[in-house]
């Protein structure tokens, strides 16, 4: 149902704020007891990503265990275009469940974390709340899908931006203020320079 809602936004060139806040996932695994080589940072790992897809873009995010199968997250409104609309103004039935359809949007921005253990284990309890929610709602304002990576990218324990910005923004700004300038625009941070004493 949704992957005919992203078409037809995509034909007429607009999408009100496609959720972008995590909030679903076919699979929701439990975190493995992690083996020696798992302990460290990088056994796990959560990407975050913005799908090119109308004027604002989709968040989402892939997460799992180093060479296992990935995990999918996002939330995105219920029903159609008209729908997505209406979200613009009121809230609207929200859905976690993952639509294999977002995997065909060309990334347009990626944010890629190891994580250890705890951080995996707070990172699923974040999607598994999620899911166990059985009213979820969606807003483009206040509660879209920048707001459900958000979470996911607290949990933990990444800085988030204003999630009030399009996905297309709101991916590379989480990359920049967790990594730096440097990590987003592949320059050293600029130093400032003393000025010449006389």
């Amino acid at each position: 149902m949704i992957g005919a809602a992203f078409a037809l936004a995509m034909a007429i060139g607009v999408l009100p704020l496609v959720p972008t806040s995590l909030r679903a996932q076919t699979d929701t695994p439990q975190p493995a007891q992690p083996q020696a080589h798992q302990a460290q940072a990088g056994g796990y790992y959560v990407e975050f990503r913005a799908g090119q897809i109308g004027t604002y873009g989709h968040s989402y995010a892939v997460y799992g265990t180093a060479g296992g199968r990935p995990n999918y997250a996002d939330l995105h409104p219920m029903g159609g275009y008209a729908v997505m609309a209406l979200g613009h103004v009121l809230p609207v039935s929200g859905n976690t469940q993952w639509d294999p359809d977002v995997l065909k949007l060309p990334v347009t921005a990626r944010y890629r974390r190891n994580l250890n253990a705890e951080q995996y284990r707070k990172l699923v309890a974040v999607v598994n709340a999620a899911k166990a929610n059985k009213s979820p709602i969606w807003n483009a304002v206040t509660y879209n899908c920048n707001h459900y990576i958000g979470e996911m990218a607290q949990a933990v324990g990444l800085k988030v931006p204003g999630q009030f910005q399009v996905s297309y923004a709101f991916v590379p700004a989480l990359k920049e203020l967790n990594e730096g300038a440097s990590a987003t625009t592949g320059r050293a941070p600029r130093r400032a320079v003393a000025a010449p004493r006389s």
